[in-house]
């Protein structure tokens, strides 16, 4: 599990499952102190216990003095999912799995019009189990190529399809012939972005909808998520919040914008031109809400279910949160179908996702013994991008705190 030392010896000198019995105003220093220790700038909580929300808050600021206008963190304030996204794209295959449309063990090539095939293995399928559990073969992009396509300010006019499909066909501008690793598909963990986008680009092709209109009405608006969407058409601006760098200095941080630190563009511009959109919006480019995903927290640990509406078969569910043979190897976390984990600070086992991005970090994790998930959505990375890192010791500390 990656929490840092510094970070546990502050929450436990602190109290740690102790001030579970406290006052929320104990609680909210708490959380405000740690964002003070590592540098997050603004974020959003949620936990949920037994079935329902028992805490929402938000901390900080939106939007600090560059750009500005200054604005604090509200619940409905739309932050940058990261790979939290992702499990966007693993209900939607379970979905398809439950409708009899696709089986785990498929050959991907089945459902897609053209060859994904690692040239090293070309006689070796690559099924949708392989996809979700990180052990397709696939290679984790660089930053230049994952970036590829992505916009600022407004939509990009490339679609999914066409990104996936220049992306596995030779002769194409997206196209990464270095992409597969020289392992035997199903041998070896690999993060990969592209086996999300691949998985979402097959289920447009069983759906016959795009993917984007799929998770809208087949998950979004079942489980009432109104402030999610892979798109910035027809948000307001003052929607959202601004992605930072947080630059550590001696005695204090910077906050620098996202998209100068790292894309090197004007960090005055107008918010919504800090708001990035990428045809490749399957593995984790979503605006969102933490209150939001705190209803796939709720369906998920309602096995499937939320207000009397069935998004998964109990039996999806538990596929979800059952451990393959496989590790990550950021920290060794248990790897599910699709879900991973971390063990909380009793050593039980957790399952959900966290999310590293350019701006953002990212926690979504449940332990089920115990019926309690927490939230935690952050707008701001540094730039050895393990910021992320603090935003699960606090998402997993705000567990214990309602156990």
């Amino acid at each position: 599990m990656l929490i840092r030392k510094s970070t546990v010896a502050f929450l436990w000198a602190f109290g740690g499952v102790a001030l579970a019995a406290g006052a929320d105003t104990q609680r909210e220093a708490l959380v405000r102190e740690l964002m003070a220790i590592d540098g997050i700038p603004g974020l959003q909580t949620v936990v949920v216990k037994d079935g329902k929300v028992v805490w929402a808050k938000e901390f900080g600021y939106a939007v600090l003095k560059q750009p500005g206008p200054v604005r604090p963190m509200r619940v409905d304030t739309l932050l940058w999912s990261a790979s939290v996204g992702k499990i966007l794209v693993m209900i939607a295959v379970l979905q398809q799995l439950d409708q009899g449309r696709l089986k785990l063990d498929d050959d991907i090539n089945s459902y897609v019009p053209f060859s994904v095939r690692n040239p090293h293995w070309p006689d070796v399928p690559i099924t949708w189990r392989m996809l979700l559990t990180r052990t397709s073969s696939m290679k984790v992009e660089d930053d230049a190529r994952l970036n590829e396509g992505t916009t600022f300010g407004h939509d990009p006019t490339t679609t999914l399809a066409e990104r996936v499909k220049m992306g596995f066909t030779p002769g194409n501008s997206f196209y990464w012939r270095d992409r597969y690793s020289v392992h035997k598909p199903g041998t070896e963990w690999i993060y990969s972005n592209d086996a999300y986008d691949l998985m979402a680009y097959a289920i447009e092709r069983l759906a016959h909808e795009p993917f984007d209109q799929y998770v809208r009405l087949a998950i979004l608006k079942p489980l009432q998520m109104r402030d999610t969407s892979y798109r910035l058409a027809g948000i307001p601006e003052d929607r959202f919040a601004v992605g930072y760098a947080s630059v550590r200095h001696a005695g204090h941080f910077e906050y620098v914008p996202a998209m100068e630190y790292w894309f090197h563009r004007n960090g005055d511009a107008k918010i919504l031109d800090h708001q990035m959109s990428c045809p490749h919006y399957p593995a984790g480019c979503a605006h969102t809400t933490a209150r939001d995903f705190a209803q796939i927290m709720l369906m998920l640990m309602g096995n499937g279910v939320l207000d009397g509406a069935r998004l998964l078969s109990a039996e999806s569910v538990a596929l979800l949160e059952t451990p393959s043979n496989f590790r990550t190897t950021h920290g060794g976390w248990v790897q599910g179908l699709g879900l991973i984990g971390p063990l909380d600070v009793h050593g039980i086992q957790t399952w959900g996702h966290d999310g590293i991005d350019s701006g953002a970090g990212t926690a979504f994790f449940y332990n089920r013994k115990l019926d309690v998930g927490a939230v935690a959505f952050a707008n701001a990375n540094n730039p050895d991008f393990d910021l992320t890192y603090s935003v699960v010791d606090i998402d997993l500390h705000l567990m214990t705190w309602f156990e």
